[in-house]
């Protein structure tokens, strides 16, 4: 009965892997930042039915628990990716933006100059 367990659970979660939409957590990680994130760990994806049938009682719990533990994984991973891509290209924005910023704060700095020497 053990080794029934371990195959049920191998099953469960190479199931899930297949069955998550990888592009859809990314891009809910990407979009919606911190809530994508959030999302992706609350939202709790059941099993389709027909996997479901004609497993005894103590299956299909294993199996439900399996696959929405893998699912979970596989949604917040994706969302992570996203979330990460997203901070990275705001810091990135930010950084830039201060860049002109200041460079043409400083070029109208010397242009100021310049005029009150003449």
């Amino acid at each position: 009965m053990n080794v029934d367990r371990h195959q049920i659970r191998i099953t469960a979660e190479q199931d899930a892997q297949n069955d998550a939409n990888k592009l859809l957590w990314f891009v809910a990680g990407l979009a919606l930042t911190v809530i994508g994130l959030l999302i992706a760990y609350v939202y709790e994806a059941s099993p389709p039915a027909i996997r479901l049938l004609e497993k005894s009682e103590e299956e299909l719990l294993l199996y439900t628990e399996a696959y929405k533990s893998k699912t979970r994984q596989v949604q917040v991973s994706c969302a992570l990716i996203g979330f990460i891509i997203s901070a990275l290209l705001i810091i990135i924005f930010v950084v830039t933006l201060f860049s002109f910023f200041f460079s043409t704060q400083q070029e109208l700095m010397r242009g100021v100059q310049r005029s009150m020497q003449w």
